[in-house]
């Protein structure tokens, strides 16, 4: 059979709280329910019966204690107390929800109000506990607040930033620890119809020139092409005595490239080969033939005591290169740093 009654959207919040102990002289007692303090909404709450008469009127409650305006006799019995609730069964009093009552996860973003969260609710390993990345991707994406729509939040992609056309792809470095070369394979792709490299290399003895070669093929495999070269290398040199002068130089259709026309001293002072050089489409993907051009400085081992100038150079046949190595003829590297860059174009 169904139940016929009061509706149960209708029935009262009501609490049955521990009878109260008298002791003949005490007025102010402690509320509690299942041994714990209980704070009713207000006397007026509160349903208390002594001696089978209930207390109306001739009491008064703060926080978890009622205080009576008589002192209640020892002999005398509580028979009952009573919190009627705020509210209805179906809705849950205001403050009745503690901490421990809510589920993990149970407060969405629909439940947060906007704007609410200021930052000293806010985490702060909820970034520094992350683990960091070494290199960004164009589509990785930055929090920012834009000034141009009320500081509203947004992202903004790595592509969008700016800051710069040089993309660092590899470098290669050592420290008074020789090796035979600098070897960069696999760092030109399609990605960049340019790039440009900086570094700054010396021998590790003299009369020897600074020359690279492609490289080609996939990581692994790769092999040195070692033919089609055409170079040049015009500079300004001071000599011996103060003396100066002017230097051209150059080879077609060789084995390798160079980059300082002479050779370069090694002594107590470290000469070293520093350069700048930018080349065009090594892969030979937007246009048949590399070119490259750039500036060096460097120290000569005969007595031409130091040259200054530009170099630049052709291949004769597409070179495909997929990397590059730089070397002295005959000789290792002593110290030195090389990086390569992409270059952006808009």
């Amino acid at each position: 059979m169904s139940y016929i009654g009061r509706g149960i959207d209708q029935i009262d919040n009501i609490s049955t709280l521990d009878n109260l102990s008298f002791n003949g002289s005490s007025t102010t007692f402690n509320l509690t329910q299942n041994s714990v303090a209980f704070v009713p909404v207000s006397a007026d709450a509160l349903q208390i019966q002594i001696d089978g008469v209930i207390q109306s009127g001739n009491y008064t409650c703060s926080g978890s204690q009622v205080t009576f305006d008589f002192v209640p006799s020892g002999s005398s019995v509580c028979n009952g107390i009573r919190h009627f609730g705020v509210g209805l069964l179906t809705t849950v009093s205001d403050g009745a929800v503690t901490t421990a009552k809510l589920g993990a996860d149970s407060v969405n973003g629909s439940k947060i109000a906007d704007d609410s969260i200021s930052d000293e609710h806010l985490d702060n390993t909820a970034i520094t506990g992350q683990t960091a990345i070494t290199s960004l991707a164009d589509t990785d994406k930055f929090l920012v607040s834009q000034a141009s729509d009320s500081g509203n939040l947004k992202y903004v992609e790595k592509q969008y930033l700016g800051g710069g056309t040089l993309v660092p792809l590899s470098t290669i470095t050592t420290n008074n620890s020789a090796v035979g070369n600098f070897t960069f394979d696999n760092v030109f792709d399609s990605t960049y119809e340019s790039y440009r490299i900086l570094g700054y290399v010396a021998p590790d003895s003299s009369n020897n020139a600074l020359q690279f070669e492609w490289r080609k093929g996939s990581s692994g495999s790769n092999s040195t092409h070692t033919s089609d070269y055409n170079w040049v290398h015009f500079g300004a040199r001071i000599d011996n005595g103060n003396g100066t002068g002017t230097d051209v130089t150059g080879e077609y259709n060789v084995a390798r490239a160079k980059i300082s026309g002479h050779s370069v001293q090694s002594d107590a002072n470290s000469s070293y080969t520093a350069f700048d050089m930018t080349l065009t489409d090594p892969r030979a993907v937007f246009m048949s033939r590399c070119n490259w051009y750039g500036v060096t400085t460097y120290q000569n081992a005969s007595s031409h005591r130091h040259f200054n100038g530009t170099f630049g150079g052709s291949m004769n046949a597409d070179a495909n290169a997929t990397g590059i190595t730089f070397s002295y003829t005959g000789v290792n590297i002593k110290y030195g740093r090389i990086t390569i860059y992409g270059i952006k174009h808009d």
